[in-house]
């Protein structure tokens, strides 16, 4: 999936964690600022998650 900024994809991660019982998923070159990162990620449905920002214009990654 692309563009995780989008409310879309929130959805979406919640009910593949719901209906699919995952147990962890990650999200890769999530390019979020902090204090977007951390408005968003409790918003998907998992009780733990964590994250590294990107540098410049590379990376970003967020495991639930």
């Amino acid at each position: 999936m692309q563009g995780v900024k989008k409310a879309q994809v929130v959805e979406k991660v919640k009910f593949l964690a719901k209906n699919h019982k995952i147990d962890m998923i990650f999200l890769l070159e999530t390019m979020f600022n902090e204090k977007h990162i951390k408005a968003i990620l409790p918003l998907m449905g998992f009780e733990h998650f964590d994250y590294v920002l990107p540098i410049n214009h590379s990376g970003g990654l967020a495991v639930l």
